[in-house]
């Protein structure tokens, strides 16, 4: 279950998709192999609900270098977008892993969103396609429910905290149908 770029562009368009820019952060990213990427470098300007690359912070716009320290770690993460419905809520991409991080600004807490930014897009495209499909009801929830189970044999560590982004959003999604 690996989408492609044609895939994406069938979803999204090419006006609703940007590219990682990734010759900006050569000396940030290091050793980080193509493979941690989406295709291309694309990702979704948005996906409603989810996801927007529309961050309500005057400081802080999409691919934004943070550097910041939370607990007794140190890290160098770079903004891919907020969640539509929490401009406090930030995903960056954790340039020492590849792993896509669900930053809280308000704690300031991070959580494991993804394993990878490939991993992410996968999750987001595969989430539009769920949105654009919506059937509603106990159809949406079935369709949630299989879809859960693709995901997190894709990237487990993405559910293994059940309070984390993709389980209470998969829980949303779940219960519609009850």
């Amino acid at each position: 279950m690996s989408v492609t770029y044609a895939e994406l562009r069938s979803l999204w368009g090419d006006g609703n998709l940007i590219h990682f820019p990734l010759d900006k952060f050569d000396a940030v990213l290091g050793p980080l192999g193509p493979e941690l990427f989406p295709p291309d470098g694309a990702q979704p300007i948005d996906v409603p609900i989810l996801f927007t690359t529309v961050i309500a912070h005057s400081q802080i716009e999409v691919y934004t270098h943070l550097q910041l320290e939370v607990g007794d770690e140190e890290y160098e993460l770079i903004v891919l977008g907020a969640s539509p419905r929490d401009d406090e809520l930030l995903f960056c991409l954790n340039a020492a892993t590849g792993a896509v991080l669900l930053l809280d600004l308000g704690t300031p807490a991070l959580e494991l969103c993804n394993s990878s930014y490939a991993t992410f897009v996968e999750f987001l495209f595969r989430l539009g396609q769920l949105i654009a499909t919506d059937p509603g009801g106990r159809e949406r929830a079935r369709r949630a429910m299989e879809l859960h189970d693709r995901l997190e044999s894709l990237d487990p560590a993405a559910f293994a905290d059940p309070e984390a982004w993709w389980p209470m959003a998969f829980s949303q999604l779940e219960s519609t149908g009850r």
